[in-house]
C-alpha cells in the first residue's frame, strides 16, 4: 500500500501534468506573469485536458475536435475560466520540426476558427505556448514584446484558452488604474494645462501592455532575468527526462 506502480510509465499523464503545474506555480504564479493565474487554479477555475497524440491516429486531433473539447469542458464545468489544451507530441511529429512553432500557431488559428463556427459557448481568448518557442529579434536586445515568447516555453505544447469576459473585466480594471494613474500626473501641471488635457484622457486601452510591462521589469534584465531562465531550463529539462528515461 503506498508503493508507487512501477508499470506507470515515466512519461504518463501524472508525471507530465506534474511537470506542468512546476511550470504554473513557479514561472506563472512564481514571477506573477498572470494576474488571475493563482486565483484560477486555488478556486479550481482551471481545466487542462491531456491530448497524448503518441496513442491518437496520425493528424488527430483535428482543430474541430479540440473546438468540441472546449465546448464539452464548458458544459461539465461553467465555472470553468482557463482551459489548457496539452499535447504530448511522438517523436518526428510536425510540431517537433524546425518551424514547429509556426505549424502549431497555425492550428491554434484553426482552432479559433472551428470554435467560433460551433458557436455553441461563451467566447475565449486561444494563445499558444511551446516549448521551442524563441526570440524573433536574435541578437538585438530583449524588449517587452521579443520576452513574450520567452515566457510562452512550456514543458509541451499548450493552447491557452481564457474566458474573455474574465480577460475583459481585468482589462476594465486596468484602464480604471490607468487613467487614475493619469489624473494624478495632470493634477501635478499647471491649471491651464490641465484645462487643456481635461478632455483627453485616454486610459491604456490593453491589458496585455501592462502585463507586458510588469513582466519585463520583473524578469527582463539583471538577477530576475537569470532566475527566470534558470527555472525554466530546469523544467524543460525535466520534462526531457521523462521521455528519455534518464534519472
Amino acid at each position: 500500500m503506498g508503493e508507487p506502480d512501477e508499470r506507470a510509465p515515466r512519461d504518463g499523464p501524472e508525471a507530465i501534468l506534474a511537470v506542468h503545474e512546476r511550470y504554473l506555480r513557479e514561472v506563472v504564479e512564481g514571477f506573477g506573469l498572470c494576474p488571475f493565474a493563482r486565483r484560477c487554479r486555488e478556486q479550481g477555475r482551471i481545466q487542462r485536458p491531456l491530448f497524448d497524440l503518441r496513442r491518437l491516429p496520425e493528424g488527430e486531433p483535428s482543430a474541430g475536435a479540440c473546438a468540441q473539447e472546449v465546448v464539452e469542458i464548458t458544459r461539465e464545468h461553467p465555472e470553468v475560466e482557463v482551459i489548457l489544451l496539452t499535447f504530448v507530441l511522438p517523436e518526428g511529429h510536425a510540431w517537433r520540426s524546425p518551424n514547429a512553432p509556426g505549424g502549431f500557431e497555425e492550428f491554434v488559428r484553426g482552432l479559433r476558427a472551428a470554435y467560433e463556427a460551433l458557436d455553441l459557448g461563451p467566447r475565449y481568448y486561444m494563445v499558444p505556448f511551446h516549448p521551442a518557442f524563441r526570440r524573433a529579434e536574435g541578437s538585438r536586445p530583449l524588449t517587452q514584446d521579443s520576452l513574450v515568447p520567452l515566457i510562452r516555453r512550456t514543458p509541451d505544447p499548450v493552447i491557452q484558452c481564457i474566458r474573455a469576459e474574465l480577460l475583459d473585466d481585468y482589462r476594465r480594471q486596468a484602464q480604471a488604474v490607468a487613467e487614475e494613474r493619469f489624473r494624478a500626473q495632470v493634477a501635478k501641471l499647471d491649471p491651464e494645462i490641465q484645462v487643456l488635457l481635461a478632455h483627453a484622457i485616454q486610459a491604456d486601452p490593453e491589458l496585455s501592455s501592462d502585463i507586458a510591462r510588469n513582466n519585463f521589469e520583473t524578469i527582463g534584465a539583471g538577477e530576475g532575468r537569470e532566475d527566470f531562465e534558470r527555472r525554466i531550463a530546469e523544467i524543460l529539462a525535466a520534462r526531457e527526462r521523462l521521455t528519455t528515461g534518464e534519472a
